[in-house]
């Protein structure tokens, strides 16, 4: 990861942008901005997760650039695409791009299934998947199973409740941040399937 101090300040100019792109825009729930530290943190630790190396980062369903923005953010080294259908939100992503000068950051026109078919057509290697509060799993696993024959991994936050319901056969990663508030993540590693 790059300079703290930077991502730090990088990360306070994307909240500022965000509350204020919102203010006629709604593209993240106002009264859910007592949950945005929490959701920042979620993205810092999926940047982590991640880490700060060339490969190709795509967040599905990027919506308001959780996690996606912050992942750029975090880690200048990786190409980070957001993938976002909705044009409100797209607008959002280009304009936090501009503001916060991230050449590693790319939005995508459209949704997820036409980016898999773009980036399968241009044989385009897609390291991780994210996927924050996009679909449920096994619709997410769906998506990437018919378009996706090459190896790679995703990595999808879980929610308390999602981890008390989760399916045994998965393990959970749990991180404790210093104020002791638990993030969890479902990591899989997907093996390139033979043509």
């Amino acid at each position: 990861m790059q300079n703290d101090q930077k991502i730090l300040e990088d990360i306070e100019n994307y909240v500022s942008i965000l509350k204020k792109y919102n203010e006629t825009t709604n593209i993240y729930s106002r009264s859910a901005y007592d949950r945005l530290a929490f959701h920042i943190k979620d993205s810092q630790i999926i940047a982590n997760l991640i880490g700060n190396q060339q490969q190709r980062v795509v967040d599905m369903g990027s919506g308001s650039g959780l996690p996606s923005i912050v992942i750029a953010i975090c880690n200048p080294t990786s190409t980070v695409i957001a993938v976002e259908s909705k044009n409100r939100k797209r607008l959002f992503l280009h304009l936090a791009k501009k503001e916060l000068r991230l050449t590693n950051f790319h939005v995508h026109e459209g949704d997820v299934q036409s980016y898999l078919a773009q980036s399968k057509e241009k044989k385009e290697k897609i390291d991780i998947y994210t996927a924050k509060a996009f679909a449920p799993l096994y619709k997410i696993e769906k998506i990437l199973n018919t378009m996706r024959k090459t190896a790679y991994k995703l990595i999808v936050p879980y929610s308390v409740d999602q981890v008390k319901d989760h399916d045994k056969d998965h393990e959970i990663h749990t991180q404790i941040d210093e104020n002791d508030m638990k993030y969890h993540y479902l990591i899989r590693e997907h093996v390139a399937q033979r043509s």
